[in-house]
């Protein structure tokens, strides 16, 4: 299994400051054979300092990708083979655990600094893992992961923010939720609440298949319909950084794609 990546990131035509964070990191295990890891984190526009929250977050999931994780892999390998399921599910597992915790401690580390300095800072954050024909997803915030094979566009993620819980309920319509003076309100991200509960995911993939990682800036303005045109045409994220901008985005804009060969 290999993997083509590309990623794009703008700071859009009315910020003063890029609040958006990327990384795509690979490597090559013995048993595992290739792995990718795609990161993407949006500071909060609202908030002061988002793009030191987005940076920070993004910062320790590299060292978990270069440090966590082939401690994690090696002591599989020790003590019994990866084919076997029950270990495989307790790497995942242990996986989950670790980016869980990960995430609380720079929700901790981002509160203690904004505190102490008087200011509110906050970041979402999408974090996806591949390997071995499986993926894991972590999600916080609005940034959003869709899974495209062929045709087919699937949201992995759910949005925390305030217009979703009213979709979810009934209370907003799609349309009166794009035009909502609210449509910005989260209910949880990194740094900026008391307590975080992260959404994971998992699922099996095959060649062919293609993540996309997107920030609001990006997924607001966007038909799933030209999201996998995009893919299929292997266009590249600027033409649809590009294309939203055309639209009128005002936000950071910023995506990653993921396309597993």
């Amino acid at each position: 299994m290999t993997f083509k990546t590309d990623a794009h990131t703008d700071i859009g035509p009315k910020k003063s400051v890029n609040q958006d964070a990327l990384l795509i990191k690979q490597a090559k295990s013995k048993n595992m054979g290739q792995i990718c890891m795609a990161c993407l984190c949006d500071g909060m526009g609202g908030l002061s300092c988002g793009e030191v929250a987005s940076a920070t977050l993004v910062d320790r999931v590299d060292g978990w990708f270069n440090r966590e994780l082939p401690q994690i892999l090696a002591a599989e390998n020790n003590t019994t083979q990866l084919e076997d399921y029950s270990c495989e599910m307790d790497y995942w597992g242990r996986i989950e655990l670790q980016w869980n915790g990960l995430a609380e401690e720079i929700n901790k580390k981002l509160g203690e600094y904004g505190s102490s300095k008087g200011i509110m800072l906050g970041t979402t954050i999408t974090l996806l893992l591949i390997m071995n024909d499986k993926y894991l997803v972590m999600s916080i915030g609005d940034s959003r992961v869709y899974r495209i094979e062929g045709e087919n566009i699937e949201q992995i993620t759910h949005d925390h923010s305030y217009i979703q819980r009213e979709m979810d309920a009934g209370r907003m319509t799609p349309e009166e939720a794009l035009n909502s003076k609210e449509k910005s309100v989260l209910l949880q991200c990194v740094g900026a609440s008391k307590e975080i509960k992260p959404d994971f995911f998992r699922g099996e993939t095959k060649k062919g298949v293609s993540f996309l990682l997107c920030s609001d800036g990006l997924w607001r303005k966007l038909e799933g319909k030209e999201m996998v045109e995009n893919v299929a045409k292997n266009s590249g994220i600027k033409e649809l950084v590009n294309l939203v901008k055309d639209r009128g985005e005002t936000d950071n804009i910023s995506g990653l794609v993921v396309r597993v060969d």
